[in-house]
């Protein structure tokens, strides 16, 4: 049996990575997911609609309320179509939704879990991925010496 984490901090291009996860994992086989909820909507849009100055601060705010929503359902919308091939395939399934503050205790939990393989998919979107804090997490992964598939919303970056 071999053990593998998926950390989603994007939801994009999941198809792609569901793909990946069918090619890998066999039946016995052990999916940890842990999908990263950031706090706050990128600061991207609020730069752009701020900037063009055409919408108010209600609107802004009720704009980045509705994508941080938006999010969080594809998170869970996520971990309901991973259990659904978890059954197919006959693989098991831990998952977790974790706040991005929690980082920590995900490095300890990656530490303890004794993985062959880790996958990760981060954000194109450069606000998002500060938010992450991506390059602290490709730090520490680094030091684990873990096999790792790398994705950016869905394109696998490295092999």
């Amino acid at each position: 049996m071999k053990k593998y984490m998926l950390i989603l901090f994007s939801y994009c291009g999941l198809k792609k990575i569901n793909k990946r996860l069918k090619e890998k994992l066999n039946q016995n086989d052990k999916l940890f997911v842990r999908a990263v909820m950031l706090e706050k909507v990128p600061k991207l849009s609020e730069h752009l609609i701020s900037e063009v100055g055409v919408l108010g601060k209600k609107v802004v705010h009720d704009l980045e309320e509705s994508v941080v929503d938006n999010y969080q359902d594809n998170a869970k919308n996520y971990l309901e179509e991973i259990t659904e091939i978890a059954a197919e395939n006959g693989f098991q399934l831990d998952k977790k939704i974790i706040d991005h503050h929690n980082l920590e205790d995900l490095k300890e939990e990656i530490k303890k879990s004794e993985l062959d393989e880790i996958i990760i998919n981060f954000s194109q979107n450069e606000f998002a991925s500060d938010q992450a804090e991506e390059e602290t997490v490709k730090s520490w992964l680094h030091k684990l010496e873990l096999s790792q598939d790398i994705f950016y919303d869905g394109k696998l970056k490295n092999k």
